[in-house]
């Protein structure tokens, strides 16, 4: 199976970090610990040479009368001195004459013009390294040669086959960087294989298997993923099906006055071909009233479609709700009388109220509407409202026969119609009405009372935030 990019992304990245700070590791090994060794053989070495040095004086005090290069006991001190450290070991005289070597030849020509870059100095003495030269380190010390003679003693160190240590480090880290690395394969398919089963089902559902979700294991961002994603596919899921649902009913409600706009205009028709002009403008209005119904119908969708896309952008304003209410039971006062209706009254509110007054108009005419016309003839209409908490309290009951639970539960439904309900309508009203009230961050609920049925509004006092 041919890896994908993110697992070869998420596995190049864990190689190139690993690969920097094994670099990071190495460098500061050599710095650090490099470091300190090296300081540990200058002073080992510088040791070395003062016990030397302090042996050398001591053969030569040993032989007072003796000059120095007669002094065979010293002559042998110096060669095997030179052979035990490796090195060329000198005596020179005050004036810079060698005395003794333990070597043959010429004194090293390049002690002559030594850099004073790599120094090492330690009060008494100095050693100098040797970088791109024959030899690893060189020390010079002032030595008693004689009464009053004050001579130097040199010792040059050669240089030795180098073990190199660090190379059995940086192998070390070598190998664990590839125990590492090969630890990472799994791990970035593990990474790598739940997010390919969310793309898996982000296909699916692509395709249109609406009912299937992702199955979500662990607590962390990829498990947070999974299940939002899993929640973006319910709401999905509903918002589709209540698309469809939406257009079967919006089919089915257009469907009845387009019948009777074409029986009215066929009648028309006839009755006009036969010459019968006595009645036609009867036919005119059945045909416009059946027009404005369209034409309301098809503004409540548009309406109930732009709150459900969340394309309404409601304007708050400091109101007076219960202003709002008398205005639209003045509106509905006609149809009240009509149906001669015990209307029954009680406003009242705290202010400051912040709302959309043209949002808050809609919903509160749908549902004073729908009292007024659900409302059996001299029946009972009430409507109260109080302040109550920070919130607006509105409560408008009438006389109705009792809804099951189902009923009070989708009466905000777009299009539902309930069993009890025997007068003509296309069911959005309430719908649009819970949309504006959502909208408020307040809520809506319809209960069965003892006066009837009663719709209940709660909507916070203050503004958005």
């Amino acid at each position: 199976m041919k890896p994908g990019k993110l697992y070869i992304k998420i596995f190049l990245s864990f190689v190139l970090i690993l690969f920097i700070t094994e670099i990071l590791v190495f460098g500061l090994f050599l710095f650090s610990v490099g470091r300190h060794f090296r300081s540990r053989i200058d002073q080992y070495t510088g040791a070395k040479s003062l016990v030397a040095k302090e042996l050398l004086e001591e053969k030569i005090r040993s032989r007072p009368e003796t000059q120095p290069a007669d002094n065979d006991p010293l002559k042998d001190y110096i060669l095997r001195l030179g052979e035990t450290y490796r090195a060329k070991v000198w005596l020179d005289a005050p004036d810079g004459t060698p005395i003794l070597k333990s070597f043959s030849g010429d004194i090293p020509h390049e002690i002559t013009g030594i850099s004073k870059r790599h120094v090492m100095d330690f009060g008494s003495y100095k050693i100098h390294r040797g970088h791109k030269t024959d030899w690893e380190s060189y020390i010079s010390l002032p030595a008693e040669i004689g009464k009053g003679e004050i001579g130097t003693f040199h010792i040059l160190f050669e240089k030795r086959e180098r073990t190199h240590p660090e190379k059995g480090f940086a192998f070390g880290l070598a190998a664990i960087a590839i125990v590492i690395a090969l630890l990472t394969i799994p791990v970035s398919r593990m990474i790598t294989k739940r997010v390919k089963g969310l793309t898996e089902s982000s296909l699916r559902i692509a395709e249109g298997d609406l009912s299937h979700r992702v199955t979500v294991m662990g607590k962390d961002e990829i498990g947070e993923l999974g299940r939002s994603f899993n929640r973006m596919a319910d709401k999905l899921e509903r918002m589709i099906q209540g698309g469809r649902e939406l257009t079967a009913n919006i089919s089915h409600e257009l469907r009845s006055p387009l019948a009777r706009i074409r029986i009215a205009e066929e009648l028309l028709r006839e009755r006009l071909a036969r010459g019968h002009y006595d009645d036609y403008e009867r036919h005119l209005d059945d045909i416009r009233e059946d027009i404005e119904e369209l034409d309301g119908l098809i503004g409540r969708i548009l309406l109930l479609s732009k709150m459900d896309i969340q394309e309404t952008h409601l304007t708050f304003e400091r109101l007076d709700p219960s202003d709002l209410m008398t205005e639209l039971l003045e509106r509905l006062k006609p149809a009240i009388n009509r149906r001669k209706l015990h209307l029954k009254t009680e406003l009242s509110f705290d202010p400051p109220f912040f709302g959309d007054k043209e949002a808050l108009r809609t919903a509160l005419l749908n549902i004073l509407e729908n009292a007024v016309k659900f409302t059996p003839e001299e029946g009972d209409f009430t409507v109260t409202m109080h302040s109550e908490q920070n919130l607006l309290k509105i409560s408008v009951t009438n006389t109705f026969e009792a809804l099951s639970e189902e009923d009070l539960s989708n009466i905000f439904e777009p299009f539902y119609r309930s069993e009890q309900s025997r007068v003509s309508g296309s069911g959005l009203g309430l719908a649009i009405t819970k949309r504006v009230i959502e909208k408020h961050s307040g809520n809506i609920k319809a209960v069965n009372s003892t006066e009837g049925l009663e719709i209940r509004i709660d909507l916070p006092a203050g503004p958005p935030e």
